[in-house]
Protein backbone atom coordinates (compact mmCIF):
# COMPACT_ATOMS: atom_id res chain seq x y z
CA UNK A 1 0.00 0.00 0.00
CA UNK A 2 0.80 3.52 -1.15
CA UNK A 3 0.41 6.92 0.27
CA UNK A 4 1.04 10.66 -0.44
CA UNK A 5 2.39 13.17 1.64
CA UNK A 6 3.10 16.71 0.96
CA UNK A 7 6.29 18.94 1.64
CA UNK A 8 6.94 22.69 1.60
CA UNK A 9 10.55 23.00 0.19
CA UNK A 10 10.37 26.90 0.13
CA UNK A 11 7.76 29.72 0.04
CA UNK A 12 4.50 29.41 -1.60
CA UNK A 13 6.02 25.87 -3.03
CA UNK A 14 4.36 22.43 -1.92
CA UNK A 15 5.54 18.91 -3.35
CA UNK A 16 3.73 15.86 -2.74
CA UNK A 17 5.97 12.81 -2.04
CA UNK A 18 4.98 8.80 -2.34
CA UNK A 19 6.28 6.12 -0.09
CA UNK A 20 5.28 2.86 0.94
CA UNK A 21 3.41 2.51 4.14
CA UNK A 22 5.31 0.24 6.35
CA UNK A 23 4.00 -2.08 8.92
CA UNK A 24 2.96 -0.91 11.89
CA UNK A 25 5.52 -2.03 14.89
CA UNK A 26 4.27 -2.91 18.83
CA UNK A 27 3.53 0.69 19.91
CA UNK A 28 2.53 2.50 17.05
CA UNK A 29 -0.92 3.26 15.67
CA UNK A 30 -1.47 3.96 11.65
CA UNK A 31 -4.36 6.35 10.68
CA UNK A 32 -5.90 7.23 7.62
CA UNK A 33 -6.24 11.37 7.76
CA UNK A 34 -9.88 11.93 7.03
CA UNK A 35 -8.97 15.66 7.64
CA UNK A 36 -5.97 18.30 8.38
CA UNK A 37 -6.68 22.14 8.51
CA UNK A 38 -4.60 24.90 7.71
CA UNK A 39 -3.48 26.66 10.91
CA UNK A 40 -1.74 29.96 11.05
CA UNK A 41 2.06 28.15 11.29
CA UNK A 42 1.07 26.75 7.83
CA UNK A 43 0.98 29.88 6.57
CA UNK A 44 3.98 32.03 8.20
CA UNK A 45 5.73 28.93 6.47
CA UNK A 46 3.95 29.22 3.36
CA UNK A 47 4.67 32.85 3.04
CA UNK A 48 8.26 32.66 4.23
CA UNK A 49 7.75 34.21 7.39
CA UNK A 50 8.70 31.37 9.69
CA UNK A 51 11.50 28.37 9.08
CA UNK A 52 12.71 30.00 5.84
CA UNK A 53 15.60 27.12 4.46
CA UNK A 54 14.33 24.60 6.26
CA UNK A 55 10.93 23.29 4.76
CA UNK A 56 8.33 21.60 6.17
CA UNK A 57 5.68 18.79 6.24
CA UNK A 58 2.69 21.00 6.67
CA UNK A 59 -0.87 20.18 8.51
CA UNK A 60 -0.71 19.33 12.41
CA UNK A 61 -4.58 19.92 13.27
CA UNK A 62 -5.41 16.50 11.81
CA UNK A 63 -7.85 13.60 12.72
CA UNK A 64 -8.20 10.00 11.29
CA UNK A 65 -9.40 7.06 11.97
CA UNK A 66 -7.65 4.00 13.37
CA UNK A 67 -5.88 1.91 10.16
CA UNK A 68 -3.75 -0.56 12.42
CA UNK A 69 -3.10 -0.69 15.69
CA UNK A 70 0.67 -1.92 16.50
CA UNK A 71 1.32 -4.50 19.78
CA UNK A 72 0.24 -3.57 22.76
CA UNK A 73 -2.05 -0.38 21.65
CA UNK A 74 -5.90 -1.61 22.61
CA UNK A 75 -6.78 2.35 24.78
CA UNK A 76 -5.86 6.04 24.13
CA UNK A 77 -4.58 7.98 26.44
CA UNK A 78 -7.36 8.44 28.98
CA UNK A 79 -8.19 4.04 29.08
CA UNK A 80 -10.62 4.49 26.35
CA UNK A 81 -10.87 0.68 24.34
CA UNK A 82 -9.85 1.46 20.20
CA UNK A 83 -10.30 -0.43 17.21
CA UNK A 84 -9.83 -0.19 13.44
CA UNK A 85 -12.11 2.50 12.11
CA UNK A 86 -12.68 4.49 15.68
CA UNK A 87 -11.51 8.19 15.42
CA UNK A 88 -8.93 9.62 16.56
CA UNK A 89 -7.58 12.93 17.27
CA UNK A 90 -3.39 12.80 17.83
CA UNK A 91 -1.40 15.55 19.86
CA UNK A 92 0.90 16.80 17.02
CA UNK A 93 4.14 17.15 19.10
CA UNK A 94 5.67 15.22 21.60
CA UNK A 95 7.69 16.57 25.17
CA UNK A 96 9.96 14.60 27.12
CA UNK A 97 7.43 15.13 30.32
CA UNK A 98 11.16 14.79 32.76
CA UNK A 99 12.12 18.33 32.50
CA UNK A 100 11.92 20.77 34.83
CA UNK A 101 8.92 22.64 32.62
CA UNK A 102 7.14 19.19 31.94
CA UNK A 103 7.41 18.66 35.93
CA UNK A 104 5.89 21.50 37.33
CA UNK A 105 2.87 21.21 34.35
CA UNK A 106 4.22 23.57 31.70
CA UNK A 107 4.82 20.95 28.69
CA UNK A 108 4.57 23.79 26.09
CA UNK A 109 7.80 25.01 27.39
CA UNK A 110 9.20 21.40 27.40
CA UNK A 111 13.42 21.85 27.45
CA UNK A 112 13.74 18.84 25.63
CA UNK A 113 11.29 18.01 22.98
CA UNK A 114 11.35 15.39 21.18
CA UNK A 115 12.34 16.39 17.17
CA UNK A 116 9.85 15.67 14.19
CA UNK A 117 10.94 14.27 11.07
CA UNK A 118 13.06 17.18 9.06
CA UNK A 119 11.66 15.88 5.41
CA UNK A 120 9.13 13.18 4.22
CA UNK A 121 12.03 10.95 2.63
CA UNK A 122 12.82 9.74 6.22
CA UNK A 123 10.62 6.83 8.10
CA UNK A 124 8.17 6.13 9.11
CA UNK A 125 7.49 8.85 6.35
CA UNK A 126 4.05 9.82 7.14
CA UNK A 127 4.35 12.30 10.47
CA UNK A 128 2.33 15.39 9.79
CA UNK A 129 -1.43 15.85 8.23
CA UNK A 130 -1.56 16.87 4.47
CA UNK A 131 -1.27 13.59 3.91
CA UNK A 132 -2.89 9.95 3.49
CA UNK A 133 -1.82 8.38 6.67
CA UNK A 134 -0.15 9.22 9.83
CA UNK A 135 2.04 7.32 12.11
CA UNK A 136 1.65 7.86 16.00
CA UNK A 137 4.55 7.15 17.55
CA UNK A 138 4.62 5.33 20.98
CA UNK A 139 5.35 8.16 23.37
CA UNK A 140 2.58 10.34 21.14
CA UNK A 141 -0.45 11.43 23.05
CA UNK A 142 -4.20 11.07 21.63
CA UNK A 143 -7.44 10.48 22.08
CA UNK A 144 -10.63 8.83 20.55
CA UNK A 145 -12.74 11.60 19.29
CA UNK A 146 -16.12 11.40 20.80
CA UNK A 147 -18.76 9.94 19.05
CA UNK A 148 -20.84 13.51 18.90
CA UNK A 149 -17.89 15.53 17.24
CA UNK A 150 -17.51 15.52 13.68
CA UNK A 151 -14.04 15.32 12.48
CA UNK A 152 -14.44 18.63 10.49
CA UNK A 153 -14.98 19.90 14.19
CA UNK A 154 -12.27 17.66 16.25
CA UNK A 155 -9.50 18.09 13.44
CA UNK A 156 -9.09 22.08 15.06
CA UNK A 157 -8.92 20.87 18.95
CA UNK A 158 -5.22 19.21 17.79
CA UNK A 159 -4.06 22.93 17.61
CA UNK A 160 -5.92 25.91 17.85
CA UNK A 161 -8.40 24.94 20.35
CA UNK A 162 -5.97 23.22 23.12
CA UNK A 163 -3.92 26.13 22.59
CA UNK A 164 -6.60 29.10 23.54
CA UNK A 165 -7.80 26.78 26.12
CA UNK A 166 -4.49 26.82 28.03
CA UNK A 167 -3.81 30.75 27.57
CA UNK A 168 -7.36 31.44 29.23
CA UNK A 169 -6.49 29.03 31.97
CA UNK A 170 -3.06 30.43 32.59
CA UNK A 171 -5.07 33.56 32.69
CA UNK A 172 -7.34 32.75 34.50
CA UNK A 173 -10.16 34.13 32.67
CA UNK A 174 -13.46 33.84 34.20
CA UNK A 175 -16.68 34.59 34.81
CA UNK A 176 -17.07 38.80 34.81
CA UNK A 177 -14.02 39.09 33.42
CA UNK A 178 -13.22 41.60 30.23
CA UNK A 179 -11.61 40.00 27.29
CA UNK A 180 -10.48 41.28 24.05
CA UNK A 181 -9.57 38.60 21.45
CA UNK A 182 -7.34 40.16 18.36
CA UNK A 183 -8.15 38.25 15.39
CA UNK A 184 -11.59 36.35 14.55
CA UNK A 185 -9.97 32.95 12.67
CA UNK A 186 -9.64 29.37 14.26
CA UNK A 187 -7.51 30.20 17.52
CA UNK A 188 -10.21 33.19 18.07
CA UNK A 189 -12.91 31.83 17.43
CA UNK A 190 -12.29 29.17 19.67
CA UNK A 191 -11.29 31.65 22.75
CA UNK A 192 -14.48 33.32 22.18
CA UNK A 193 -16.45 30.33 22.72
CA UNK A 194 -14.88 29.24 25.62
CA UNK A 195 -14.40 32.50 27.11
CA UNK A 196 -18.60 33.19 26.99
CA UNK A 197 -19.07 29.65 28.73
CA UNK A 198 -17.29 30.95 31.29
CA UNK A 199 -19.12 33.62 31.64
CA UNK A 200 -16.61 36.57 30.27
CA UNK A 201 -17.68 39.55 28.40
CA UNK A 202 -16.01 39.12 25.29
CA UNK A 203 -14.86 41.74 22.53
CA UNK A 204 -13.81 40.50 19.32
CA UNK A 205 -11.48 42.34 16.42
CA UNK A 206 -11.06 41.98 12.90
CA UNK A 207 -11.43 43.38 9.52
CA UNK A 208 -13.24 40.22 7.39
CA UNK A 209 -16.65 40.19 7.31
CA UNK A 210 -16.94 36.03 7.19
CA UNK A 211 -15.04 36.33 10.79
CA UNK A 212 -16.67 39.12 11.76
CA UNK A 213 -19.84 36.90 11.62
CA UNK A 214 -18.79 34.06 12.90
CA UNK A 215 -17.45 36.10 15.87
CA UNK A 216 -21.35 36.87 16.56
CA UNK A 217 -21.94 33.63 16.60
CA UNK A 218 -19.56 32.03 18.58
CA UNK A 219 -20.70 34.38 21.21
CA UNK A 220 -18.31 37.26 21.07
CA UNK A 221 -20.82 40.35 23.26
CA UNK A 222 -19.25 42.89 20.93
CA UNK A 223 -17.05 43.10 17.27
CA UNK A 224 -14.93 45.57 16.33
CA UNK A 225 -14.46 46.22 12.71
CA UNK A 226 -11.10 47.53 11.89
CA UNK A 227 -12.37 48.94 8.35
CA UNK A 228 -14.53 50.69 10.37
CA UNK A 229 -11.77 51.62 13.57
CA UNK A 230 -8.38 51.69 11.05
CA UNK A 231 -6.40 53.48 13.29
CA UNK A 232 -5.63 51.98 17.05
CA UNK A 233 -6.35 54.41 18.74
CA UNK A 234 -9.55 54.64 17.88
CA UNK A 235 -9.80 51.11 18.55
CA UNK A 236 -8.40 51.72 21.62
CA UNK A 237 -11.09 54.47 22.53
CA UNK A 238 -13.38 52.10 21.34
CA UNK A 239 -12.77 48.80 23.90
CA UNK A 240 -12.08 51.52 26.63
CA UNK A 241 -16.00 52.76 25.90
CA UNK A 242 -17.54 49.74 25.45
CA UNK A 243 -15.54 48.62 29.05
CA UNK A 244 -16.77 51.53 30.62
CA UNK A 245 -13.57 53.42 30.71
CA UNK A 246 -10.18 51.78 32.02
CA UNK A 247 -9.92 49.26 29.24
CA UNK A 248 -10.65 45.49 29.51
CA UNK A 249 -9.40 42.93 32.13
CA UNK A 250 -7.03 40.66 29.19
CA UNK A 251 -6.13 41.29 25.22
CA UNK A 252 -5.52 37.99 23.73
CA UNK A 253 -3.33 38.40 20.85
CA UNK A 254 -4.18 35.45 18.09
CA UNK A 255 -4.03 38.19 14.80
CA UNK A 256 -0.35 37.49 14.16
CA UNK A 257 0.70 40.69 13.39
CA UNK A 258 3.43 42.21 15.81
CA UNK A 259 1.39 45.95 15.53
CA UNK A 260 -1.36 43.86 17.66
CA UNK A 261 1.01 43.28 20.09
CA UNK A 262 1.62 46.78 20.58
CA UNK A 263 -1.60 47.42 20.25
CA UNK A 264 -3.09 44.97 23.27
CA UNK A 265 -0.33 47.10 25.57
CA UNK A 266 -1.75 49.95 24.73
CA UNK A 267 -5.07 48.98 24.97
CA UNK A 268 -5.60 46.69 28.57
CA UNK A 269 -6.22 48.42 31.64
CA UNK A 270 -3.49 48.73 33.81
CA UNK A 271 -2.59 45.89 36.26
CA UNK A 272 -4.60 43.86 32.93
CA UNK A 273 -3.38 40.99 31.16
CA UNK A 274 -2.13 40.25 27.72
CA UNK A 275 -1.91 36.82 26.31
CA UNK A 276 0.30 36.82 23.26
CA UNK A 277 -0.30 33.37 21.54
CA UNK A 278 0.03 34.87 17.07
CA UNK A 279 3.38 35.86 16.71
CA UNK A 280 5.98 33.24 16.22
CA UNK A 281 7.75 34.75 13.39
CA UNK A 282 11.27 35.85 14.52
CA UNK A 283 11.99 38.44 11.04
CA UNK A 284 8.45 40.16 11.89
CA UNK A 285 9.49 42.95 14.79
CA UNK A 286 8.07 45.94 15.91
CA UNK A 287 9.57 48.45 18.56
CA UNK A 288 7.58 49.70 21.36
CA UNK A 289 8.04 51.29 24.87
CA UNK A 290 9.07 49.14 27.89
CA UNK A 291 7.56 52.12 30.45
CA UNK A 292 4.50 50.77 28.68
CA UNK A 293 4.56 47.66 30.59
CA UNK A 294 6.12 48.97 33.61
CA UNK A 295 4.35 52.18 33.93
CA UNK A 296 0.89 50.20 33.83
CA UNK A 297 1.84 47.36 35.78
CA UNK A 298 0.85 45.20 32.75
CA UNK A 299 1.27 41.02 32.71
CA UNK A 300 2.27 39.43 29.58
CA UNK A 301 1.96 35.52 29.38
CA UNK A 302 3.38 34.06 25.76
CA UNK A 303 2.83 30.78 24.74
CA UNK A 304 2.97 27.92 21.87
CA UNK A 305 1.46 24.59 22.53
CA UNK A 306 -0.09 23.22 25.29
CA UNK A 307 0.04 20.44 27.89
CA UNK A 308 -1.02 17.39 25.69
CA UNK A 309 -3.63 16.59 28.13
CA UNK A 310 -5.13 19.75 27.03
CA UNK A 311 -6.38 17.86 23.96
CA UNK A 312 -8.94 15.46 26.18
CA UNK A 313 -10.08 18.96 27.42
CA UNK A 314 -10.91 20.41 24.10
CA UNK A 315 -12.68 17.78 22.90
CA UNK A 316 -14.94 17.11 26.15
CA UNK A 317 -15.39 20.77 25.42
CA UNK A 318 -16.84 20.46 22.01
CA UNK A 319 -18.88 17.22 22.89
CA UNK A 320 -20.71 19.28 25.68
CA UNK A 321 -21.09 22.39 23.28
CA UNK A 322 -21.32 20.96 20.32
CA UNK A 323 -24.99 22.07 19.63
CA UNK A 324 -24.22 25.51 20.84
CA UNK A 325 -21.81 26.82 18.65
CA UNK A 326 -21.75 26.61 14.83
CA UNK A 327 -18.40 24.65 14.79
CA UNK A 328 -19.97 22.90 11.98
CA UNK A 329 -19.12 26.08 9.76
CA UNK A 330 -15.51 27.06 11.38
CA UNK A 331 -14.11 25.06 8.37
CA UNK A 332 -15.79 26.95 5.25
CA UNK A 333 -13.69 25.71 2.92
CA UNK A 334 -12.49 21.91 1.74
CA UNK A 335 -10.09 20.83 -0.59
CA UNK A 336 -8.50 17.67 -1.54
CA UNK A 337 -4.93 16.62 -0.71
CA UNK A 338 -4.09 17.25 -4.68
CA UNK A 339 -5.31 21.18 -4.09
CA UNK A 340 -3.64 21.82 -0.92
CA UNK A 341 -1.99 25.07 -2.51
CA UNK A 342 -4.93 26.19 -3.37
CA UNK A 343 -6.23 25.69 0.01
CA UNK A 344 -2.68 27.45 1.34
CA UNK A 345 -3.35 30.81 -1.06
CA UNK A 346 -7.14 30.85 0.00
CA UNK A 347 -6.22 30.91 3.41
CA UNK A 348 -3.44 33.70 2.93
CA UNK A 349 -5.46 36.06 1.40
CA UNK A 350 -8.16 35.47 4.20
CA UNK A 351 -10.83 34.21 1.68
CA UNK A 352 -11.57 31.39 4.17
CA UNK A 353 -11.88 31.18 8.23
CA UNK A 354 -10.45 27.90 8.09
CA UNK A 355 -9.64 25.47 5.12
CA UNK A 356 -9.63 21.83 5.20
CA UNK A 357 -7.24 19.44 3.63
CA UNK A 358 -9.39 16.04 2.99
CA UNK A 359 -7.11 13.33 1.09
CA UNK A 360 -10.58 11.15 0.57
CA UNK A 361 -11.74 13.90 -1.46
CA UNK A 362 -9.26 12.41 -4.27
Amino acid sequence: MKGKIAFMPAAHTLEFHEYEVSQVQPGWTLLEVTQSNVCGSELHVWKGEFMAGRGMMPGHELAGRVAALGGGVSRDCAGAPIKPGDRIAPVYFRVCYRCRNCVSGNHAACLNPLPGNPHPDHPPHFTAGFSTHYFIRPEQIFYRVPDNVPDEVAASANCAMSQVFWALDRGRIGYGDSLVVQGAGGLGLHAIAIARARGAYVIAIDGVDGRLNHARRFGADEIIDIRQYPDARARTARVRELTGGPGPDAVLEVAGVPQAFSEALAMVRAGGLVLELGNISRSLTIEFPPSTLTMKSIQVIAMTGYPPHYLKKALDFLSLHIDRYPYGELCDARFPLSRAAEALDKSERREVTRAAVMPQLG
